[in-house]
């Protein structure tokens, strides 16, 4: 009885650009080191009537060298080699791309000034995209500590050089961290944590203006995180205003564009 194919291994190699059957047959053919279609079969799983065809796709491809006879014997190519001319090909598709890529420069219409970003690694790198390019202003309003402390450093470089006001939900949650926060009042705290639209409870982890010209609002739909970016001066203005009504004993945020 053999061992199971371990799945992560079979995602990683779907990542580098096999199919699924052709990564548990890789995967399997490395095990044995040299094997038959029929061996392959009963390691991996993969349907026998698929199998071979799979290990000439395999050959052509340089993972598998083929022994002719009755049966035909198959074997792995090294993993270092195979691997390794990948990382390559995949380094300079790469930097080809990127190149043709920053070459490109078509005039279009005005972009539009509101966009949504749903994967975590864009929301990041948008978030960081907005903090460096603050100038005079940074309204930060959060209820996620471990949301925010992730731009900490950023955040500290900025309040030397700009007007940084920090806005919570709760004090509490965030005594951790190295700022004067301000706190808003607790009806609007409950308020950003448990709004319902369509069925779907929305939670507001943090919200950012910048110069009073562009924001970002990162919140938790259900269990997936989206951010809304817009660029519009009047809107962002208006949020400023809102934001300086709901902060407890008055706290003021300036009102000039």
């Amino acid at each position: 009885m053999y061992p199971a194919i371990n799945p992560g291994l079979v995602r990683n190699l779907e990542k580098l650009g096999l199919t699924e059957n052709e990564g548990k047959t890789y995967a399997g053919l490395v095990s044995l080191k040299e094997a038959t279609a029929r061996e392959v079969h009963g390691l991996t799983g993969v349907p026998r009537a698929k199998v071979y065809d799979i290990l000439k796709t395999l050959s052509r491809k340089g993972f598998v060298e083929v022994r002719q006879g009755s049966p035909v014997y198959f074997r792995a190519v090294d993993p270092k080699h195979v691997i390794g001319r990948i990382k390559d090909d995949l380094f300079t598709c790469a930097i080809e791309a990127l190149d043709q890529l920053n070459e490109l420069s078509y005039e279009i219409p005005r972009s539009s000034p509101v966009w949504c970003i749903q994967s975590e690694w864009g929301i990041r790198k948008r978030v960081r995209e907005i903090l460096d390019n603050v100038r005079d202003e940074l309204i930060v309003f959060s209820t996620n500590p471990e949301f925010l402390g992730e731009f900490e450093s950023d955040l500290k470089k900025l309040e030397k050089n700009c007007r940084l006001i920090l806005i919570v939900d709760d004090l509490k949650k965030f005594r951790e961290m190295p700022f004067d926060f301000k706190e808003t009042g607790k009806e609007f705290g409950d308020f950003v944590r448990n709004l319902f639209i369509d069925g779907v409870q929305y939670t507001e982890d943090c919200f950012i203006i910048a110069d009073g010209k562009e924001s970002i609002a990162v919140h938790t739909a259900g269990d997936q995180r989206e951010a809304v970016v817009i660029r519009l001066p009047v809107v962002c203005h208006l949020q400023k205003l809102i934001y300086n009504w709901l902060v407890e004993g008055g706290f003021t945020i300036g009102t000039h564009l």
